[in-house]
């Protein structure tokens, strides 16, 4: 199911649940003096009136501030971050646990081991991939393209259905550059609360000379029969506590795809609250060990959780830091992102 965005100020004015005019007024301008910008991220989410301590929040200046950081992001390490290809072979290199790189292309020139293949037709095409089939034990490949973000351009072949799906995708890959990997088989309690995609915990880590710290936690839902997880494609997001490894009450969408909170996955049921993330610890440190093997100093990792434990699928020098804001409830108020912003102020 393709979600459709209402549009944000739809959603804002038909929102039962906001504050009254007058609060919201007196707090957009109280952002604005100390913010030192007009606070129209306000209207995405801190109108809610439940939100009391809404200056605790990023203002969207205070983000770029993180990303734009000389102290924390050095191209060195972001260039293995940003292309999925350099980040799959350096994981491999260094045994930081990933889902098995199988191959990848650059258009027409498909790459599986030591070899390169030139494919010019589709019957190539699946005839290339009835032999990978044969060689791996995997029941699906996992598609991305090597450079883009929020889960945009991203597709799987299953086993039995590969040479119907190729007849899809075969003017995407040849035209796009893919890094292929042995889908990821999900922990069948992460399963119980959406199986449709792999849903993935972001975790925010700061390394600070030989220090990790990681700041907050949340986890990404598909929905709607999605096969990804980002909340740029119209997932849900629910924060965890940290000491725990328990979810919060509450999971949220984005606005774009016409907000809302929910208690429960809108399309299984699963309640949240207090459920215990399998293998949350060493989630946590596998994030730990990565920050220290790619020290940029923020970092964003996409955890997936199996039955043998935790898989990183990816590392964000961008993380979209208003999701992690919501899951937590204001990352100003967070001891751990107050040190990191004080050390690159």
């Amino acid at each position: 199911m393709q979600l459709k965005d209402p549009g944000r100020i739809k959603v804002f004015f038909k929102d039962p649940d906001k504050k009254n005019i007058i609060k919201i007024i007196k707090e957009v301008l109280v952002l604005w003096s100390t913010k030192n910008e007009l606070p129209i991220y306000y209207f995405k989410y801190l109108y809610k009136s439940y939100v009391k301590n809404y200056r605790d929040y990023l203002a969207p200046g205070e983000a770029r501030k993180i990303h734009g950081s000389g102290r924390l992001h050095k191209i060195e390490y972001t260039s293995i971050l940003n292309n999925k290809l350099n980040f799959a072979l350096y994981c491999e290199t260094y045994g930081i646990s990933t889902p098995v790189l199988v191959g990848h292309n650059f258009g027409g020139s498909f790459f599986s081991g030591s070899g390169i293949r030139s494919i010019s037709n589709l019957t190539e095409l699946v005839n290339l991939y009835g032999e990978v089939f044969d060689k791996i034990d995997a029941d699906a490949i996992f598609f991305r393209p090597l450079a883009l973000n929020g889960g945009r351009g991203c597709f799987m072949l299953n086993r039995e259905t590969y040479t119907r799906q190729l007849k899809t995708e075969y003017e995407n890959l040849m035209l796009g550059d893919y890094t292929h990997t042995e889908a990821v088989e999900q922990h069948p309690a992460i399963n119980a609360i959406y199986g449709k995609s792999i849903n993935t915990l972001r975790i925010l880590t700061h390394k600070d000379k030989d220090n990790v710290d990681i700041i907050s936690s949340f986890i990404r839902l598909g929905a709607g029969g999605s096969i990804v997880d980002n909340g740029s494609s119209g997932g849900l997001f629910v924060g965890i506590e940290q000491e725990s490894g328990a979810l919060k009450r509450t999971a949220y969408r984005d606005m774009k795809f016409g907000g809302g909170e929910f208690g429960v996955h809108p399309d299984t049921g699963f309640r949240f609250e207090d459920f215990e993330i399998p293998y949350f610890k060493e989630a946590c440190e596998l994030a730990e060990k990565a920050a220290r093997y790619i020290p940029n100093g923020f970092i964003g990792w996409d955890i997936a959780l199996t039955e043998n434990g935790p898989t990183i699928i990816e590392g964000n020098e961008d993380p979209h830091l208003f999701m992690s804001d919501v899951a937590y409830g204001g990352l100003l108020k967070n001891p751990k992102m107050k040190k990191m912003i004080s050390n690159i102020n």
